[in-house]
């Protein structure tokens, strides 16, 4: 599909993405939805099934996230310096996209070091020190 071509939703599915961006929609079961949005179980099930309406939906999502980020960072901010607890705001930095969690890295193997002054007595290495010096 090319941006000239770009996915037009039927009536029933603007209703529905309406529905589905509302905030206050979040946690409501399908049934709550289809009666919101004015449409059969069918047509949710059927919207839901197009890649290209679940890529608006996902895309309307951060889309509103994203504009709100800086309201959110402000009121965040005004909260951290009177409560404590960081999980909600941790939770929208990261479907913001701003924030991920560190990963810890394991490495495998090991790592060979060969010490060229080995074997060499202390009197070999004090004259070698020397020369450097």
């Amino acid at each position: 599909m090319t941006k000239n071509d770009k996915y037009k939703p039927t009536v029933a599915e603007k209703k529905l993405l309406e529905v589905l961006i509302n905030p206050e929609n979040i946690g409501k079961t399908v049934t709550e939805i289809c009666n919101l949005a004015g449409i059969s179980r069918n047509k949710y099930y059927q919207a839901l099934e197009k890649e290209e309406f679940s890529n608006l939906v996902n895309e309307t999502t951060m889309d509103l996230v994203t504009a709100k980020a800086g309201s959110v960072l402000n009121a965040a901010y005004k909260y951290a310096m009177k409560e404590k607890g960081f999980q909600d705001r941790k939770m929208i930095l990261t479907i913001a996209g701003i924030y991920v969690d560190k990963t810890q890295t394991e490495l495998s193997g090991g790592i060979e070091v060969s010490n060229p002054y080995e074997g060499l007595t202390e009197e070999e290495l004090r004259k070698l020190a020397s020369r450097d010096g």
